[in-house]
């Protein structure tokens, strides 16, 4: 993962990931392991509202899902909300 703190402004987050999924590359079965390698790619940029508001927006892509070259990458865009409950301090 590659961050960049207050990017844009304090409090904001900018982001890139990418992972593999859990993929078996050997077993006691024949034939049964993935040959092909999947890849999640993330981006995201976190836009801090408030002290205790933020917004998500975000797009995430797997290529190759299943360990199949095959098959058609996977897109899918994402918006996610954090509120934090506010802190009261009694004097």
């Amino acid at each position: 993962m590659l961050a960049f703190p207050d990017l844009g402004g304090e409090g904001n987050l900018g982001g890139f990931f990418i992972g593999q999924p859990p993929r078996v590359t050997s077993n006691d079965l024949d034939n049964m392991t993935d040959a092909d390698t999947s890849l999640h790619l993330e981006l995201f940029y976190r836009w801090q509202l408030k002290r205790n508001i933020s917004i998500t927006p975000g797009i995430f892509v797997v290529t190759s899902p299943e360990h199949n070259q095959t098959n058609s990458p996977i897109d899918v865009g994402a918006i996610r909300t954090h509120y934090e409950k506010a802190t009261l301090t009694a004097f």
